[in-house]
């Protein structure tokens, strides 16, 4: 994408937000959905200024924006009611009341080092999925490692990104791409990304929801019936032991997923698990399928409500 579009679209989304936070848009959505009880589910990953940016990216390895995700949990709980799935599916909660979640995918570091205590702070619920290969060693998820290889020039960030977008899609990416990242393993640092069993534990024993995002991040949609069961309950053992806690929460990597899953969730003892489908939950979708609306630490709260607004109707 060139600078020009990515300057254009910057500053249309920002326009559209501001005029949404200006002009009272948030009250403009709970009016629209005060007939029915609605359950906003928020997905957020790291705090890279890599993944979060206004135009140009940053450096996968430099993180911030806490300021402005504290900014998004005080709006947050001045105008919606955060709550666990299981209270919204559950109890009876009040029509006009729209109730939320924020969710963390993969496990990253600074989850534990900015956003917990952001959370704790204003008494925040959330739920952290785990990659449970990855804590207590320095290995990185492969789309850090290509992201790491584009700041690098080592990849073409257009290439890069069009392969990620297709795996994201759900289609196979291209063979010889991937062997392109095992041949420059090499240049990655020695250095940890991702949370540590003493964090992971300290998070669930503060009584936040630890659930599982497969034991090695490998898009549950591309494995056979036995690998997808291995992935899975694999993750729930090893999380489970070392935190201590039953794990019976599940958010599908790349939010990938098909028909057969329900049953895989059930055999495993998953009582809740989420997709990146985009939307608004309510009381009768299934709570194996939650929708959830991707959002970054360095979105400002006009953007936030701009993707709330675009979302409400899904």
């Amino acid at each position: 994408m060139s600078r020009l579009k990515k300057l254009l679209i910057f500053l249309i989304k920002n326009v559209l937000g501001s005029f949404l936070f200006f002009f009272g848009g948030v009250h403009i959505i709970k009016y629209l959905l005060r007939k029915k009880r609605y359950y906003i589910v928020l997905n957020y990953h790291n705090f890279s200024r890599y993944n979060n940016y206004k135009i140009n990216r940053g450096d996968i390895l430099e993180i911030g924006y806490e300021r402005n995700f504290e900014k998004q949990v005080c709006f947050l709980k001045k105008h919606f009611q955060f709550c666990y799935p299981e209270e919204f599916y559950c109890k009876n909660t009040a029509r006009g009341i729209i109730n939320i979640l924020l969710t963390f995918d993969d496990g990253y570091k600074d989850n534990y080092d900015i956003a917990y205590p952001i959370l704790k702070k204003y008494k925040i619920p959330a739920v952290f999925f785990i990659v449970s290969s990855v804590p207590n060693t320095n290995s990185w998820l492969w789309h850090d490692k290509v992201r790491f290889l584009v700041t690098k020039n080592k990849l073409d960030a257009i290439e890069a990104e069009k392969e990620l977008v297709k795996l994201n899609a759900g289609k196979k990416m291209n063979s010889k791409f991937i062997e392109k990242i095992d041949e420059l393993s090499k240049e990655f640092p020695d250095k940890r990304l991702m949370m540590n069993w003493n964090e992971i534990k300290e998070l669930a024993e503060n009584g936040y929801v630890i659930g599982s995002h497969t034991h090695t991040h490998s898009p549950i949609l591309f494995l056979n019936s036995i690998n997808r069961k291995k992935e899975l309950q694999s993750s729930i053992k090893i999380i489970s032991e070392k935190i201590n806690k039953t794990v019976s929460q599940f958010a599908y990597p790349n939010g990938l997923y098909d028909n057969d899953c329900d049953e895989l969730m059930f055999e495993s003892g998953i009582k809740i698990s989420y997709t990146t489908d985009k939307g608004f939950n309510q009381k009768n979708d299934s709570f194996l399928r939650i929708k959830r609306i991707g959002v970054n630490a360095s979105d400002s709260i006009g953007v936030l409500l701009l993707k709330l607004f675009l979302n409400k109707d899904k």
